[in-house]
């Protein structure tokens, strides 16, 4: 005969979740208190941004002026290329220029013979200081692009939306109140799907397996619900030696976090003795105390006081102590049967009761 053990556990939400500042700031918004809930999506906490979106402000000026020397970077360079200022005209013509003309005529080309200049060294350097700050100006844009991702980062930090449908656990802060990074702020859970948490000793987790069905009572005096095993935890508590298991209750079961559960579980590895079992109709009460008639070896009706165990079904009672296998028991005995009174085996004249015997249940 199979064991069923009884194991206590506790009503959790589903998911669970905290809110924790990720930035110094001051409350602007909560969007409710204990036990409201919320939609997804909705904001949840709000912390004061102006002065992140003043900052913002700034990066986008800093990120507008460097396209714009950008622009202006590329057109020098453009115009370094098709018209290079080594070669333009240096000295203010007279007349028709020709001063000139003659300069660039006979003038320009003796200093290069001469080694006093090189046009063609002072073309390439033009193009490089031209290239070096086009470049300048493109890495002044993108660090002010950098900033402006950085800015939004921190803007998002500042409002908290629900991942999902729920309800307010707790609120750590109120309106107005400054924090750091890291504080708690609010606490909140999933509403409608529960979980039940419990620690089982070794043995009787490794007979579960995700996905198995286990009756579940709740506190609430309902009948049993059958929940699912959701997970096992792989590793066993130092102190307790217990496994955490997680079963889910299923969807809109009436349930509260914090709610005692009592799990049923059988234990397929106790083997426990046979029980015996009577009538439910055979006990008696007085003064508190189950007892029962028996008859004895004489024909005559003896009085028990029992111990029950728990109800087997079908009209018949578990006995722990009191009677023995094979005694022959009163069932339904008649008002004024009294101990000594001397009954048949089977059925009294004129009272109508019957004796039945101690079932081994094993």
């Amino acid at each position: 005969m199979q064991l069923s053990v009884s194991v206590a556990g506790t009503v959790t939400p589903f998911k669970t979740v905290q809110l924790t500042a990720q930035m110094p700031g001051r409350v602007r918004l909560i969007a409710g208190r204990e036990g409201e809930t919320f939609s997804q999506g909705q904001v949840l906490i709000e912390l004061d941004d102006s002065a992140l979106l003043a900052h913002r402000e700034a990066a986008y000026a800093a990120y507008q002026s460097a396209t714009a020397q950008i622009q202006n970077a590329q057109a020098q360079y453009q115009r370094e290329i098709y018209s290079p200022r080594s070669e333009a005209t240096r000295t203010a013509p007279g007349g028709f220029g020709f001063p000139a003309i003659i300069d660039q005529v006979m003038g320009t080309p003796m200093q290069d013979m001469m080694g006093l200049r090189d046009q063609n060294f002072e073309q390439y350097t033009d193009l490089v200081d031209v290239r070096t700050r086009l470049e300048q100006a493109q890495t002044s844009q993108r660090q002010a692009e950098a900033n402006i991702r950085e800015i939004d980062s921190r803007l998002r930090d500042t409002r908290s939306v629900a991942p999902f449908s729920g309800v307010i656990d707790k609120v750590y802060v109120e309106e107005g109140d400054t924090v750091q990074p890291g504080q708690p702020l609010v606490d909140f859970s999933q509403s409608g799907l529960f979980k039940v948490e419990a620690d089982l000793p070794v043995h009787l987790a490794r007979t579960l397996a995700p996905g198995m069905g286990l009756p579940v009572k709740l506190d609430n005096k309902g009948a049993p619900v059958m929940a699912q095993v959701y997970r096992i935890h792989p590793t066993a508590d130092l102190q307790r030696h217990t496994i955490r298991v997680e079963l889910t209750l299923p969807q809109g079961t009436a349930a509260t976090a914090g709610q005692y559960a009592e799990l049923q579980i059988t234990d397929t590895g106790a083997n426990v003795p046979a029980q015996l079992s009577i009538p439910r109709t055979a006990v008696i009460e007085k003064g508190g105390m189950p007892l029962v008639f028996s008859v004895d070896g004489n024909g005559l009706a003896r009085l028990r006081v029992v111990r029950l165990g728990e109800d087997l079904g079908n009209g018949r009672v578990a006995v722990l102590s009191g009677v023995h296998e094979g005694d022959r028991i009163i069932d339904t005995p008649p008002p004024g049967l009294w101990a000594g009174q001397v009954v048949e085996a089977q059925t009294a004249p004129g009272t109508g009761e019957d004796t039945s015997g101690v079932d081994n249940n094993g």
